[in-house]
């Protein structure tokens, strides 16, 4: 039905020299995010069921065919963001205003565990995770808390292996903190808040870049223009060191860099060797792209780039083939036609060359990847799909 290059596999396959099969995966209410387990037997996907209700939809893996094989309730709150935390056999889910459940990865597989569920606050829109590689801390953008913010999570274990989550502080990353990522060295957790005031943005760096600094930020009519948005950059080791008794102050100085990026900044993907940023701009159907480390060190040119995003409106962003491609996942949202994935060839990260358009359902959203890299997953929210694509036979 849907065909993809093969240079969505991981690895060293050139880009035109092989397809992926793509097949299409029911679901049972809108999907948000897939994650597939570390034996790549199962993959679980969020999703909203309707009459409010939410929960992880179990998919067994046979013989590259899905086959569903129970439905995990997590109650009233919008499932989001899921990830296993590292060295756990506990799953962590954005729960939306409920905040962040904890669920057992066997019972869920069966659909029978019964989640702990770690508040963020009164409307706090918890959503997406991201999760130090040790398994000692998790971050969850919480999008509407304090008008946006970083939740800090210290996930305590007891001689049994279980987790004791505990929230140690919220950063403050208005306005609107739609995603979050973490570098693969676990130093640093990218964020973007999707507006920032423009006293904050005069101030910035990027102030004077025309895709950075921007006053008429439009994105469905008959919205009203609206400033840029903002990347922030914190430092895992400062968040770590926060407790209950840090002030507000405390949690800013975690901050440790910010600069003006366009219109709806809503996710962030950074490469394997930390030195690239990248972030979907929505409202400029673009994808920037920043030197990670000149951020913090030479922040007036750490911009590097904008990529057109291939569509309309860009959410997911994924890299892949060890960072030399590029998957984005084209929401067209604001005008409910269908949307798109588009696959970019990053060889030369200062040249990208769009390789191909794959046509989707409504609301493309989220994109992830089996433990071995040979499956991507994107979730098509209002078309009640996930796309499966893999290496042709």
């Amino acid at each position: 039905m849907r065909i993809l290059a093969a240079f969505l596999l991981f690895g060293a396959v050139t880009a035109s020299a092989q397809k992926m099969d793509v097949k299409t995966v029911g679901t049972s209410g809108h999907p948000t995010e897939a994650l597939a387990t570390p034996d790549g037997q199962y993959v679980l996907v969020t999703v909203e069921t309707g009459g409010g209700g939410s929960g992880i939809e179990v998919f067994h893996d046979e013989a590259g065919k899905l086959k569903k094989v129970a439905f995990q309730s997590l109650g009233g709150g919008n499932a989001q963001g899921i990830l296993l935390v590292p060295h756990t056999q506990v799953l962590a889910v954005g729960l939306s205003n409920e905040g962040v459940a904890f669920v057992p990865l066997d019972q869920t597989l069966r659909g029978t565990a019964k989640a702990q569920v770690l508040p963020q606050g009164d409307r706090a829109g918890s959503g997406y995770l991201a999760v130090t590689p040790d398994g000692q801390y998790l971050f969850v953008a919480n999008e509407y808390g304090d008008g946006g913010n970083i939740g800090v999570i210290a996930l305590h274990r007891d001689d049994a292996g279980a987790i004791h989550p505990e929230t140690l502080a919220h950063i403050l990353t208005p306005r609107a903190t739609p995603g979050v990522t973490i570098s693969k060295d676990g130093t640093r957790v990218y964020t973007v808040g999707e507006i920032v005031g423009a006293a904050a943005a005069a101030r910035l760096p990027g102030r004077g870049v025309p895709e950075l600094e921007r006053n008429h930020c439009v994105q469905a009519n008959p919205e009203k223009a609206m400033p840029n948005g903002v990347v922030y950059v914190i430092d895992v080791a400062k968040a770590a060191a926060l407790t209950n008794a840090s002030t507000p102050e405390d949690a800013r100085h975690a901050v440790v860099a910010m600069s003006d990026a366009g219109c709806s900044p809503v996710r962030e993907a950074v490469t394997a060797d930390g030195a690239t940023l990248y972030l979907t701009a929505r409202g400029d159907n673009a994808v920037l792209a920043f030197d990670a480390r000149k951020l913090e060190s030479d922040r007036e040119h750490a911009f590097l780039r904008s990529i057109p995003s291939g569509g309309e409106a860009p959410v997911g962003l994924f890299l892949f083939d060890g960072g030399k491609s590029m998957l984005v996942a084209n929401s067209n949202r604001f005008t409910k036609g269908n949307g798109n994935a588009a696959v970019f060839d990053l060889s030369d990260p200062a040249k990208p060359v769009l390789r191909q358009t794959i046509r989707t359902g409504e609301f493309p959203r989220n994109i992830s990847a089996s433990p071995d890299g040979s499956t991507l997953y994107l979730t098509v929210f209002s078309g009640d799909e996930l796309l499966v694509l893999r290496k042709s036979k």
